[in-house]
Formats: structure tokens, C-alpha cells, sequence
């Protein structure tokens, strides 16, 4: 008898810690899969695959700003006053084409007045798998409308420790990033020739020409139409602005030593002539810019640019400098290899 009672104890006690446990993680909710931040609470937002959902489920928009790292920079205020817009930042470091795709459609299902979307077209991941992912793990959890599974966020021991800091954040004095701040590194990296140099060390030269096969051109397709076109052409109310990110010209460099730049302008020309197909599709590229591509001090590495070119970006789109259409693409990609081809990559030299 005894015995009886003390395991009902237990287990009462053990079910009252827990129910406790899951309500004090809902009431703070610190990755916003039920509410916005509540007043009082300033949040971290840090972790973009857990609170992104939450804010595209619970603050109000009509304009996404998404992709991978490529746009993490942007400026929402900027788009705001350019598009008169009201714009979230939900962006995905080294995201895949789908994974970003994923988080647009349920934006999009979230918020049934959504006006624009702006993604950017990672070049060096076009022909990649449709279905490729670049991460595990992902908390699926709290991406779907299914209320049961919420019990791997709300007892989860993982989320205690960003309950607590969502509380010691407060405390601390400090605020809720707003939407410029968020997801943003360029203020904690350094640029310039040096930094590039750090981790970007010029090819041997190639002799082999490399092609695009049969077996390219159809992964590509298949990448670009079930996570880019899809999407669009069954969101024709939806203006979707897409942009092939300038690189620096240290990736200019190692795609004419490694025989790769045919290659590459063919798969970002096909895409673009699939991408075309939807008319509120707008796609741009700034592979022109040659005087902010061969500026070092715009970069990081040879690719990510400082928060002052994804400024320039948003303008440049705005004023329709860059876009591509039906009739210009092909004048475009040509006139890009030849640029490329006869530019002198001497300054390079280490």
C-alpha cells in the first residue's frame, strides 16, 4: 500500500514538473512558435532554423527577404522604404534550394497578403539534388500545423537553456535585434585583400575545358523548377525577385584557370530561361559590376560581400539595373564571358 502511494507521488510529481516545464517554455516561447515576443521579454534571436517559422507565423509583413548567407546583410527598412513594403529577414546560412523554397511556401501560407519575395540564386548550388538538404536535424517539429508533436519543443531539454536565456537577456539590459539586425555578421568581419587571401589561394591552370551534360542540364532544370518556379507560378499574385549574388572576382578567377566559366554561364543561363517561363518572376545579375567585384575591400572571403553592396543590390533591383529578360539573356551571358575572359587577373598575384 504504502509502496502505491509513493509511486503515485512520484509520478504525480514527476507530471507536475513536466506540465510546468511545458508552460513556462510556451508562455516565453523563446522561438516564437506561438506569439511574438512579449512585452517586457527582449529576445536572442540567433537561431535562424528554429525561430524563423515562428517569425513568419507571428509578426506581420507583406515582402520576405530570404536565402542563405548571400542575403543576410539586407537592410528590411531599406526594402521598406524602396517598395513601401513591410519586410521580414528569415534568411538560412549555406541553405539549400529546397530548404529556402520550404520556408517561402509556408510564408506564403502563413500571411495570405504577401506582395514580394526576394531570394538569392546561389550560383554554385544550381545543380545541385532538388532535393538536397544541407543540413540534419532540422526541428520539423515546429514547421508544421500538427499540435502533438509540439511536445519535442515544449519538454524539450535542449530549449530550457534558451527559455533561461531569453530571461538572463532581459536582465542584462539588452534588446530584441530588429529585422536590419538580425541574422546580420558583416559588422563582425573583416574585409580587404588580406582577409580574402586568408582563405582563397589561386588554381593551377586548367586545360580541360569542363561541359555541362545531359545529366546537368536535367538536375538543374529539375532543382529549379520544384523549388524556385513551382512556388511562383502557383503565386502569381506574388512578385518574386531572384539575384545570381556578385561574387568576388577571385571566383571569377578560379572558374577561367579551372576551364569552368562555359559551364557555369550555360547552367546560370538555363536556369534563368526556365525561371522567364513565370511573368512575376524578375531575375537579376550583377556580374558587370566590375568595379565593386574587383575591390577586395568589398569582401570577405571570395564570395560574401559587406552590408553596403546588399544595400547597392536592393537598389539596383528596384531600378531594374541588371534584370534579365527573354530578349537580353543571351546578349548578357556572352557579353559576361568575355569580360571574363580578357580580364586581367594580374592583380591577383601573390
Amino acid at each position: 500500500m504504502k509502496e502505491n502511494v509513493w509511486n503515485k507521488i512520484v509520478l504525480g510529481s514527476t507530471g507536475a514538473a513536466l506540465i510546468l516545464v511545458a508552460a513556462v517554455n510556451m508562455l516565453i516561447d523563446p522561438f516564437l512558435h506561438y506569439h511574438a515576443p512579449l512585452g517586457g521579454l527582449q529576445y536572442p534571436l540567433k537561431d535562424e532554423r528554429y525561430q524563423n517559422d515562428g517569425i513568419m507565423r507571428n509578426y506581420p509583413y507583406n515582402a520576405v527577404i530570404t536565402g542563405t548567407s548571400m542575403c543576410q546583410n539586407f537592410k528590411p527598412s531599406e526594402f521598406d522604404d524602396l517598395w513601401g513594403a513591410t519586410a521580414i529577414k528569415v534568411c538560412y546560412s549555406g541553405g539549400s534550394y529546397k530548404e529556402i523554397d520550404e520556408s517561402v511556401r509556408r510564408a506564403l501560407e502563413y500571411q495570405n497578403n504577401v506582395e514580394y519575395v526576394l531570394r538569392s540564386l546561389d550560383s554554385n548550388r544550381l545543380n545541385y539534388p532538388a532535393d538536397q538538404n544541407e543540413y540534419e536535424g532540422y526541428p520539423t517539429y515546429l514547421y508544421d500545423q500538427n499540435i502533438f508533436n509540439d511536445v519535442y519543443y515544449l519538454l524539450n531539454k535542449e530549449v530550457i537553456p534558451k527559455t533561461i536565456a531569453v530571461i538572463n537577456y532581459t536582465r542584462s539590459g539588452q534588446r530584441t535585434p530588429n529585422w536590419d539586425e538580425y541574422g546580420s555578421w558583416s559588422q563582425y568581419k573583416t574585409f580587404g585583400r588580406e582577409e580574402v587571401f586568408r582563405t582563397w589561394q589561386m588554381f593551377e591552370e586548367q586545360e580541360e575545358t569542363h561541359e555541362l551534360q545531359q545529366e546537368d542540364y536535367d538536375r538543374i532544370r529539375d532543382n529549379v523548377q520544384r523549388n524556385i518556379l513551382r512556388t511562383a507560378q502557383e503565386n502569381k499574385d506574388v512578385t518574386f525577385y531572384l539575384f545570381f549574388p556578385p561574387y568576388s572576382i577571385c571566383y571569377w578567377n578560379t572558374l577561367v584557370r579551372t576551364r569552368q566559366l562555359d559551364a557555369q554561364l550555360a547552367a546560370e543561363k538555363y536556369a534563368v530561361e526556365l525561371l522567364l517561363e513565370a511573368e512575376n518572376v524578375h531575375v537579376f545579375s550583377f556580374a558587370d559590376q566590375i568595379e565593386i567585384i574587383s575591390d577586395l575591400d568589398n569582401y570577405s572571403d571570395a564570395l560574401h560581400y559587406g552590408e553596403w553592396i546588399n544595400s547597392d543590390i536592393l537598389k539596383w533591383i528596384h531600378e531594374g539595373k541588371g534584370e534579365l529578360t527573354k530578349e537580353n539573356c543571351s546578349e548578357w551571358f556572352q557579353r559576361i564571358k568575355e569580360i571574363y575572359l580578357e580580364y586581367d587577373f594580374t592583380n591577383l598575384e601573390q
